[in-house]
C-alpha cells in the first residue's frame, strides 16, 4: 500500500486539428506563463502531460463486489490499485450536512428509501451502504468533511461531482478543510467553471472541452484539464491541445468489458486522465499499482 504522505508532500499538424477541438492557434488561450506558483494539483496535471503519463479515477470511488459506490472503503481499495482521484459525488442534505451519494433518492445504493432534497442529515446516519449486487454493508454514507480525511490517509487525491449541494457551499468546504491542493472540481459548463474560479481562482477543475470560452469567462487555463467526453477519446484531438499546453480527460465506462486493451489505447492516445470503473483492471493495463505510484510520486513530489 502506498505512503499517505507521498502526495501530501504535495505540431504543425496537431494544430491543424485546432477549429474541431475549439480552438484558434491565433487566440491566446494558451495557459499563462506566469510567474505566480500554480496550485499543487496544476503543477501535477503538467507533470502528467510532460512525462506522457496516464493516470487513473475512480468513477463513484471506485466499486466494485463488496465495496459501495461512494464508500470510504471503495476509495482506499482505488487507493492501494495506484488511481491518482477517487472521483466522489457531493450531495448536501436538508440542514447543510455535505456527504456522498451519486443519486437523487437513497433507493438503489443504500438501505434507506425517499429524495435526497428531503432527507435531513439525521435520517441519513441511520442508513447503511449497499454494493452493486444489492449485499448491505457494514458502512455508512460518509460526510465530505470524512471523506477528505480518509482520502489524505489513503495517499489519494478527490474528483468532487456536485450533485444538489451548491458551488459556494462546496467551495466554502474546500478552504474549511484546507483541502485545496487535494482535489479537482468537476464543472459540467463554461457557466460552472467561471462561477468556481471567481469563487476560488487556486481550485482546479475538469471542465468542458472549450478553451476559447473558458477563458473568455474568465477561467484560468493554467488551473484546468478539459473533458473530452465519454468512449474512446480521439488522439489527434488531444494532440492538438496537447500542443497548447492542455491537459485531457475522458470516460471510459461504456467500453470497459475486463479487456486491458480499452485503457492502453485511451492512454496511447495521450490522455492524462482516465475515468474508470474497473479500477483492477484498468491498474493492470497501465503497469500495475506499483508502477502508477512511482509515476505519481515523481509528479507530485514538491517543486
Amino acid at each position: 500500500m502506498r505512503s499517505p504522505l507521498f502526495r501530501l508532500a504535495l505540431t504543425a499538424s496537431a494544430l491543424s486539428l485546432c477549429a474541431a477541438c475549439n480552438l484558434d492557434p491565433a487566440t491566446s488561450t494558451t495557459p499563462s506563463s506566469s510567474a505566480e506558483v500554480q496550485p499543487r494539483q496544476a503543477q501535477l496535471i503538467d507533470c502528467l502531460r510532460e512525462n506522457e503519463f496516464t493516470m487513473l479515477a475512480a468513477h463513484r470511488a471506485g466499486y466494485a463486489s463488496g465495496y459501495a459506490e461512494n464508500a470510504i472503503t471503495s476509495i482506499r481499495r482505488s487507493a492501494e490499485l495506484g488511481a491518482l482521484y477517487a472521483e466522489v459525488d457531493v450531495a448536501q442534505s436538508t440542514d447543510g450536512v455535505l456527504y456522498l451519494l451519486h443519486d437523487r433518492t437513497f433507493d438503489r445504493t443504500t438501505t434507506g428509501t425517499g429524495a435526497v432534497l428531503e432527507t435531513s442529515w439525521a435520517e441519513i446516519t441511520a442508513m447503511q451502504l449497499v454494493d452493486q449486487d444489492g449485499t448491505v454493508l457494514d458502512e455508512r454514507v460518509p460526510t465530505l468533511a470524512d471523506t477528505f480525511t480518509a482520502a489524505r490517509e489513503a495517499g489519494i487525491y478527490l474528483n468532487l461531482d456536485l450533485k444538489n449541494a451548491t458551488r459556494p457551499a462546496l467551495v466554502e468546504a474546500i478552504e474549511a478543510a484546507g483541502a485545496e491542493d487535494e482535489v479537482i472540481v468537476i464543472a459540467y459548463t463554461v457557466e460552472h467553471a467561471a462561477e468556481l474560479h471567481a469563487l476560488n481562482s487556486n481550485l482546479v477543475l475538469s471542465a468542458p472541452n472549450e478553451p476559447e470560452a473558458l477563458a473568455a469567462a474568465g477561467v484560468n487555463l493554467d488551473n484546468v484539464y478539459l473533458w473530452l467526453g465519454v468512449g474512446a477519446p480521439d488522439a489527434e484531438i488531444d494532440a492538438a491541445l496537447g500542443a497548447q499546453g492542455l491537459e485531457t480527460a475522458a470516460g471510459l465506462f461504456p467500453l470497459e468489458q475486463g479487456d486491458v486493451s480499452v485503457y492502453q489505447a485511451a492512454a496511447a492516445a495521450g490522455v492524462e486522465i482516465l475515468s474508470i470503473n474497473d479500477v483492477a483492471t484498468g491498474s493492470e493495463a497501465l503497469g500495475g499499482a506499483e508502477e502508477l505510484t512511482r509515476q505519481i510520486a515523481l509528479c507530485a513530489a514538491p517543486a
